[in-house]
């Protein structure tokens, strides 16, 4: 047991015994060393090898000195040329409550375009402008697209720009203003430019400038294709406006048929399933499974395969269900990963012996499910004391392993 030496008060002087105790307290005061700790002085610590011991690292200087870990962050990412360094630091300082701003996310995109790295500087602004943690202003998501497009992969890039889009209203309206310079210097916009400025209105709710447009189209003699409706879809839809969207559903098929590019249907497709099943219409979705108005537009096999996923997406595993049974009644099977999706689907929504039913169905077709998706059915069954059916299928899997 350490003993504490302290003077002690003279002659019941109150003056001395009140210093006393103060120089008592100030020696066990934390922030006081003792005289046998280990203390390193400043000049001793640029010779540890330890991160911990850095007066720049994030034990010794606080995350809310934002000004410092910006400048020390721009300094790694523009001036080092070591964006894994930054990325590193910012992960560390996120720890600590850091929340990263458009200067930091600036520095980073424009580092990792540096290092050549254009797919990871696309995913890390699209997650950014996605997740609302960072939004830069109007001038820097200028200066951070005309980046990106260096990179060569303009559908990433179109990816970022829809999201900012949703993000920051204002820049569709200064988007239809460079749309209205460029006719103005004689250059004609294109369905492309178009249909993106559409899908910009409709992503912020403003279907009626979105209509105008999709007018102005045929009036200037662009031919809207099946994308351009199937963003005018979308923005119905989300204004509740059903019938009207059926219709141009109905229009859609038909322009479909027409197209040639068989990429733009299948992501016209991709975006009115999503859309119905995003707006609840699930029957909707059912019905164009039955009844396959897109005609042979887009592959059968692609059809299937994409209501499966965005059923799947929105907790309608039963329903993804329903079009396994659909497509195998005529004749194609879904794909493993997919199915294994759906079992795995209904067994964590406690639906096990609709889960149990699919496996005996889909190990006709060569389906096992995954390591995951087979635990969790045989814990499922016997949480509701089904152990024979939970018996079974270790027996299956223990036969085809």
């Amino acid at each position: 047991m350490r003993k504490f030496l302290f003077p002690i008060p003279l002659q019941n002087s109150t003056k001395t015994f009140t210093s006393s105790l103060s120089l008592f307290s100030t020696f066990l005061s934390p922030s006081v060393h003792q005289p046998n700790e280990f203390y390193l002085t400043h000049q001793q610590l640029p010779q540890q090898t330890s991160q911990v011991y850095e007066f720049d690292s994030v034990q010794y200087r606080s995350f809310i000195d934002r000004a410092y870990w910006t400048k020390r962050i721009h300094k790694l990412c523009a001036i080092d040329a070591n964006v894994d360094e930054a990325l590193r630091l910012l992960d560390e300082l996120r720890l600590q409550g850091y929340h990263p701003d458009s200067l930091n996310l600036s520095s980073i995109v424009h580092a990792l375009c540096d290092a050549r790295r254009f797919s990871e500087a696309h995913q890390r602004f699209l997650l950014a402008v996605s997740s609302h943690s960072t939004v830069p202003d109007e001038r820097t998501c200028n200066v951070l697209i005309a980046r990106l497009l260096r990179g060569g992969t303009p559908e990433e890039t179109l990816r970022v720009i829809s999201a900012l889009f949703c993000q920051k209203p204002s820049l569709t309206r200064d988007a239809h203003q460079l749309f209205v310079d460029m006719r103005k210097r004689g250059h004609a916009p294109n369905v492309v430019s178009y249909t993106t400025l559409i899908d910009g209105y409709c992503g912020v709710g403003e279907v009626r400038e979105a209509e105008k447009l999709f007018d102005e189209m045929s009036e200037c003699g662009v031919i809207a294709n099946a994308l351009t409706y199937s963003a005018l879809i979308r923005g119905v839809l989300r204004k509740r406006d059903i019938e009207h969207g059926k219709q141009l559903i109905g229009k859609l098929w038909s322009v479909m048929l027409a197209e040639e590019d068989e990429l733009v249907n299948n992501a016209a497709f991709c975006n009115v399933i999503n859309c119905l099943c995003r707006e609840g219409l699930f029957h909707e979705v059912f019905n164009i499974a039955e009844d396959m108005p897109q005609g042979k537009s887009v592959a059968c096999g692609f059809v299937y395969a994409q209501m499966i996923d965005s059923l799947c997406q929105f907790g309608r595993y039963n329903g993804s269900a329903r079009i396994v049974y659909m497509m195998r009644k005529r004749g194609f099977n879904p794909s493993l990963v997919a199915y294994n999706a759906i079992v795995h689907g209904l067994v964590k929504e406690g639906d096990c012996f609709r889960a149990y039913q699919l496996l005996e169905e889909g190990i006709q077709f060569g389906y096992l499910p995954s390591e995951f998706t087979y635990k969790l059915l045989v814990e499922s069954l016997c949480h509701v004391n089904d152990l024979v059916k939970a018996k079974e299928v270790v027996n299956v899997i223990s036969l085809c392993c």
